[in-house]
């Protein structure tokens, strides 16, 4: 007896069931044909997809809307649940849509510009070691102008063993490249020495 009331209890739930089962695979071949041919001409993105099921939505009856809980007046708030159930009904009807939804691009490497070395010839005006070091060069104009000892560089040696002293003519190479400042709290543009040659 109390299997026969549990079961005729269960039947409704059963019968819901099935009905709902019935109106998600409706919407799934519905949403699959939408999107074949949103996808026919450029890849089907989220959004396009997203359309397609509203579309297939309003291609219901008043019974099968009701059935999934979907209030047209509120579309946003009941789609998200029906969306779900769609997607996995898509993806047993129509997975290459689905799949090729998936495939993520490769992400795009972006390629280090290629860095110009610059060359300037001038005399030694200083070297101011602090955190960093620097050697500052007097050109032909007259004008002082930074470069920063950060690497290895070829001619390095010249100013390790004391070869190169202030006053002295020599030519740098050098790349400029951006550096964050702590003191300026900002980036900064420093000339950084590839190669030193005494003249």
């Amino acid at each position: 007896m109390k299997n026969s009331l549990l079961l005729l209890l269960l039947f409704p739930i059963f019968l819901l069931g099935q009905k709902k089962e019935a109106v998600y695979k409706k919407l799934a071949n519905l949403t699959c044909d939408c999107s074949k041919n949103k996808g026919k001409d450029k890849k089907l993105s989220e959004a396009d997809l997203g359309i397609c099921i509203f579309e297939s939505l309003d291609k219901l009856d008043e019974k099968e809307r009701k059935t999934i809980n979907y209030d047209p007046d509120k579309k946003m708030e009941s789609v998200e649940k029906i969306a779900e159930s769609v997607g996995l009904e898509m993806a047993i009807i129509c997975p290459t849509i689905i799949s090729a939804m998936s495939e993520e691009e490769p992400p795009k490497v972006i390629e280090d510009q290629p860095t110009i070395a610059n060359t300037i010839k001038g005399n030694i005006g200083s070297m101011v070691a602090n955190d960093l070091k620097f050697i500052y060069i007097i050109d032909d104009n007259h004008l002082k102008k930074e470069f920063l000892w950060l690497d290895t560089f070829y001619g390095d040696s010249l100013f390790i063993k004391g070869k190169a002293a202030v006053g002295d003519t020599i030519e740098i190479k050098y790349v400029e490249k951006n550096y964050f400042d702590p003191k300026a709290n900002s980036y900064r543009k420093y000339n950084v020495i590839t190669a030193v040659k005494l003249l």
